[in-house]
């Protein structure tokens, strides 16, 4: 199982609990996390030589441009995290500094005009251009967040913990069946990708009728009504599905 992490999860007690599989035998766990990159990091990249610097990849494997990585466990004291955490390394990635990260770029990645991204793993195989490539794709979860967070994680409803622990797993369940809800019935469209707030307003929440005649129900959409080829197309989709033996 890998665990990624963005760089809240830069702590030696919780890398070295991932590290452990959980302390439950039979379990192997992976980490992929973020690291900090302070002075000493920038002394260490500074050591760098040329050949040690590998071209970035994109999760699919295309080349990015102007953008590298590399190992940077060398050049580093890691003693105190490798005694509980065997193989542990550290990984560099080096890319163009973009207008929007100037503010909080140091002074010297400004001088270089170059950003520095690290992050810190136990996975011992495969090429680093892959292991950066595979944190990179950590990225989503901030847009899963943002949508649990619509779906009611911000308004938690209770001072008691049990209350809010049980309203937390309704608002999981929630989540994972619109993950479910967005593969099998908005394949592709604008819609895949929006807002809980947005698929409310277009597909969940309809100015429509409900009547029932002919031995079937019929549901009456305003003729106004501008998405209405949304609704026919994503129930079409549903209904398309095989029905589970």
């Amino acid at each position: 199982m890998l665990i990624r992490l963005d760089g809240a999860g830069f702590s030696h007690q919780l890398l070295e609990h991932i590290a452990a599989g959980g302390h439950v035998a039979g379990r192997s766990w992976e980490f992929s996390a973020g690291w900090s990159c302070t002075d000493r990091e920038m002394d260490a990249i500074a050591q760098l030589p040329d050949q040690a610097w590998t071209p970035a990849i994109e999760q699919n494997g295309e080349p990015v441009e102007n953008a590298y990585v590399a190992d940077l466990s060398g050049l580093l004291d890691l003693h105190a995290w490798q005694q509980k955490i065997p193989g542990l390394r550290v990984l560099v990635r080096d890319e163009p500094l973009h207008p929007r990260y100037r503010k909080r770029a140091t002074d010297r990645e400004k001088a270089l005009g170059r950003r520095y991204q690290l992050i810190v793993t136990n996975t011992r195989v495969g090429q680093i251009a892959w292991l950066d490539a595979r944190h990179r794709s950590h990225v989503h979860v901030e847009n899963d967040v943002k949508q649990a967070k619509d779906l009611g994680l911000n308004n938690w409803p209770s001072r008691f913990w049990t209350i809010n622990l049980a309203w937390t797993q309704i608002v999981v369940l929630a989540a994972n069946l619109l993950a479910c809800f967005r593969q099998l019935a908005l394949p592709t469209g604008e819609l895949r990708d929006a807002t809980p707030k947005l698929l409310r307003y277009r597909l969940w929440q309809l100015p429509a009728r409900l009547t029932r005649g002919q031995r079937k129900r019929w549901l009456h959409l305003r003729a106004d009504w501008p998405w209405t080829t949304d609704v026919i197309d994503t129930w079409r989709a549903v209904k398309a599905l095989p029905a589970p033996t």
